[in-house]
């Protein structure tokens, strides 16, 4: 009980940080990591929808599955057509490192989901189509959470909604509500990602990949939305 008021004071505590600092990232991370560790004990539980009873991402698991180290700069001899072409313009466009994220070891099953996606980011925001402004990732969080059941996700919409709707910026929130429900809806409707190597796949179309795992391209342009999220 006690630990899991800590978690939620955790949340909270970073939730509120993120609204005053949308550019630190590490605010996502606490969240992120808080939400885990309070999901843990009911998804080993049963209680809520277990992403590990994938058989290709408990293997992961027990692997404790971590790619191999990547560049870049050589990824972009790919054809831009191809995943890991499409992805390094992606970064070198944005200026985003791939080693961005900390290399820690995983504490439980969830805790690793949440390292692999964070892994994995970038290479999710190419084949969505969600960019990386404000409302692209929160798009992306919902598409998350379509994926697997998350507490960051829903938080980070939440804080959304209370922002907009304590500064009077309602086109602003139904930007944020649209985009979260497609993002969800497509996350839904997806083939399951989270067991795919995708650092296997560089040299794969991404349109043949989109098509192989059924993800939708997101059809969201946001005209101009508020610097919320971090990328």
């Amino acid at each position: 009980m006690l630990a899991n008021l800590k978690y939620t004071f955790v949340s909270l505590y970073a939730l509120v940080m993120l609204g005053r600092r949308t550019d630190d990232v590490r605010n996502v991370f606490l969240i992120g990591n808080a939400q885990d560790n309070l999901a843990e004990p009911a998804r080993a539980s049963g209680k809520l929808r277990d992403p590990f009873r994938n058989p290709g991402l408990e293997r992961m698991w027990q692997e404790r599955y971590c790619p191999p180290r990547y560049d870049v700069n050589e990824l972009m001899a790919l054809s831009p057509a191809t995943l890991g072409g499409a992805y390094a313009r992606h970064m070198v466009r944005r200026g985003l490192r791939p080693d961005f994220y900390d290399d820690v070891r995983a504490r439980h099953r969830l805790h690793y989901l949440r390292l692999r996606v964070r892994q994995t980011h970038d290479i999710w925001h190419v084949l969505t189509g969600f960019d990386t402004d404000p409302v692209g990732e929160l798009g992306l969080q919902a598409f998350y959470f379509g994926q697997f059941t998350n507490g960051q996700s829903v938080m980070i919409l939440a804080g959304g909604i209370l922002k907009c709707l304590f500064a009077g910026r309602y086109t602003e929130l139904e930007h944020f509500v649209d985009v979260f429900c497609e993002g969800y809806h497509n996350g839904r409707a997806a083939h399951c990602l989270l067991d795919v190597r995708w650092e296997q796949l560089w040299n794969e179309p991404a349109a043949g990949l989109r098509q192989r795992f059924g993800i939708a391209a997101t059809k969201w342009r946001a005209p101009d939305a508020p610097a919320m999220l971090p990328s």
